[in-house]
């Protein structure tokens, strides 16, 4: 069995009992902590470092911006990741939140343009799956793929949205990504 980490995306937070992680369940144990991204890039970056035991994690996978930060803890600390409707350009992604907004938790945020400044964008040095919803409305999905086809093996399923609607498909290829690794 696997130790899996899982980084959740903007305004959301890591939750066992949502449907991912229960998918994602099947491969190990998932791990996770809450991640705010209103916090500079450097900060979120150090924080999940430091909440999270690596040493045991063999996989990182994350959604959205939690698949920008997946690549980027892949390839800082050289686990493999799995990148799900990642944002290839935070700071470009971002900008539509910039400014005060709630979470889906029902908390109020503050999200500063320096702050979003701060995104740089995905790492593309690492080892790792990228995985597209072809019908995903907030982050063009063939751009993603144009972008990171040459760095990673990347796979886009048909339809879908940016919550990702293809995690049972995805499964096998995340299972054998992962054992080729």
């Amino acid at each position: 069995m696997l130790n899996l980490f899982y980084c959740h995306g903007f305004a959301s937070s890591f939750d066992p009992n949502k449907s991912k992680i229960h998918t994602l369940a099947r491969l190990g144990s998932v791990g996770g902590c809450h991640i705010d991204y209103t916090s500079r890039a450097d900060e979120v970056v150090s924080h999940v470092i430091e909440q999270g035991n690596f040493a045991k994690v063999d996989l990182i996978v994350g959604t959205s911006m939690g698949g920008w930060l997946a690549a980027e803890l892949g390839a800082s600390l050289g686990i493999p990741f799995v990148a799900i409707n990642p944002a290839v350009e935070p700071s470009q992604t971002l900008c539509k939140y910039i400014g005060s907004g709630e979470d889906y938790q029902g908390k109020p945020y503050t999200l500063t343009e320096s702050v979003v400044a701060s995104y740089y964008p995905i790492a593309k040095n690492g080892c790792g799956l990228i995985l597209l919803d072809e019908g995903d409305e907030v982050i063009d999905a063939r751009h993603t793929r144009e972008v990171l086809k040459d760095y990673y093996q990347v796979e886009m399923f048909e339809g879908g949205n940016h919550r990702f609607a293809h995690m049972e498909e995805a499964l096998p290829l995340i299972a054998s990504f992962q054992s080729r690794k």
